[in-house]
């Protein structure tokens, strides 16, 4: 025997001794992980690998105790060891690393573990929830609507799987899909109720059933009294069949839940103007830009208050702050081409007005089931001058929101300046049953020579 011959024998009795002491010591950690003294186990596990350093068993377990007491950094660091010292579990690689990069927003590391699981199993139900998460955080919502269908017909029972494909529905667009998988949600008992009925009344909403949305929404707030969408959501509605008290009173209990937020503000200073509550509007568009400094819509709310309580001055300087941030904006220049007509300077109004109409049609195209925009268009082509484009601008905005009083009485006082008095009455009779006193000024404008 030569001497090399016997150090070899002798090393490799060490090696073999080193790794039935890191076996016991790994086993004895899986006793202390069994017993949820993760302390203890992660403590055995690195006794284990300072016997083997290239023991993944050991690294792997280590890192699946790091995690149970949140250390996700230290787990992520023993995982990858294991998967570097090639364990031979690598599903089980997959599905605690990919959990740990997710935690840690290095969302495609933890997304191409997931695929690198569901290539080994591909009907593997948590992967394909992981699939669904993932996907859903990086706003890829019909690959996660994808997944979690799948996922639903592996686990039948669960409601909350429902609840994730409705809401990946809606992300991507599928209302049906969206309102049908929330209400499955509900019936299969997801946590998550006030949320699914959110996602009902989105649903109806976007198909025209605005009933039935506001009573899933109500539905919603009856389960859960702070889910912000549903307050804007039912505002709109309200907006949108000219009742603005009620736009005005829901926005109003959204601010209890949400104090300082300023689209709410923004809408509510909107609800107020329509309401012919100028000033309120001027205080919840003061309260909106306090929050929002950076948006125009506030500024440009600001500006109309103004314009509609005859302080033009004020109304100049906030459209020309919400314009330094939008300048493009329509409705914005509609009000700002406003001001400068009331205050004698007709060329610089006709500038804005010219810039108005370019800026509403191409909202207008964009947002074609939004009523206000057909009727902010309107005003803007009738103070261009362009009345029959106006005229059409208003039918538009009366077909879909067919008790927009302004819009009617708008409408009214075009047909009679265009000499359609007979058309002109007809808006009158129809607005009787819906603002009395808007009507009488309309009867006003008819009756007069």
């Amino acid at each position: 025997m030569t001497a090399f011959f016997a150090l070899t024998v002798e090393i490799n009795a060490q090696n073999k001794k080193d790794l039935r002491k890191a076996q016991k010591l790994t086993a004895d950690g899986g006793k202390a992980f069994v017993a949820k003294n993760f302390r203890l186990a992660i403590d055995k596990y690195a006794e284990a690998i300072v016997a083997v350093p290239n023991y993944a068993e050991a690294h792997f377990w280590k890192g699946y105790a790091h995690y149970y007491l949140n250390e996700y950094d230290q787990a992520l660091t023993e995982v990858n060891l294991a998967a570097g010292q090639n364990y031979d579990k690598p599903l089980e690689i997959y599905k605690l690393r990919w959990f740990l990069n997710y935690q840690k927003n290095n969302y495609d590391e933890a997304l191409a573990d997931v695929r690198r699981g569901l290539q080994i199993e591909p009907n593997n139900f948590t992967m394909l929830i992981a699939l669904g998460d993932i996907s859903r955080t990086k706003k890829d919502y019909q690959t996660a609507l994808a997944a979690y269908k799948k996922a639903a017909q592996i686990n039948q029972t669960s409601g909350d799987i429902l609840y994730f494909t409705a809401e990946s529905a809606a992300g991507a667009g599928d209302a049906q899909e969206q309102g049908t998988a929330a209400a499955a949600a509900i019936k299969k008992g997801t946590k998550y109720v006030g949320e699914a009925y959110y996602l009902v009344g989105d649903s109806l909403q976007k198909s025209g059933k605005t009933k039935e949305a506001l009573e899933a929404y109500q539905q919603a707030l009856a389960s859960k009294d702070n889910i912000y969408n549903v307050y804007r959501a039912m505002a709109d509605i309200y907006r949108n069949q000219s009742r603005y008290k009620e736009a005005i009173d829901i926005s109003l209990k959204g601010l209890r839940f949400f104090p300082n937020d300023g689209n709410i503000n923004t809408d509510l200073s909107w609800y107020y103007s329509l309401d012919n509550s100028h000033f309120k509007a001027i205080q919840a568009a003061q309260s909106a830009i306090g929050v929002l400094p950076e948006q125009s819509l506030a500024y440009t709310n600001l500006c109309r208050a103004y314009n509609d309580t005859k302080q033009f001055p004020l109304a100049i300087n906030a459209c020309n702050k919400a314009l330094e941030i939008s300048p493009n904006d329509g409705e914005t220049n509609f009000y700002l081409g406003f001001a400068y007509a009331s205050t004698n300077k007709p060329n610089e109004a006709a500038k804005y007005y010219q810039k108005a109409v370019k800026g509403l049609e191409e909202f207008t195209r964009n947002n074609p089931e939004y009523s206000d925009g057909f009727y902010l268009l309107g005003n803007a082509y009738t103070s261009n001058s362009e009345y029959k484009k106006a005229v059409d601008a208003y039918k538009k905005c009366l077909e879909l929101s067919p008790r927009f009083s302004k819009a009617r009485y708008n409408l009214g006082s075009l047909y009679k300046f265009l000499k359609e008095d007979d058309l002109a009455r007809q808006q009158y009779t129809a607005l009787l049953d819906l603002d009395a006193n808007l009507a009488a000024k309309l009867k006003e404008v008819i009756d007069k020579k």
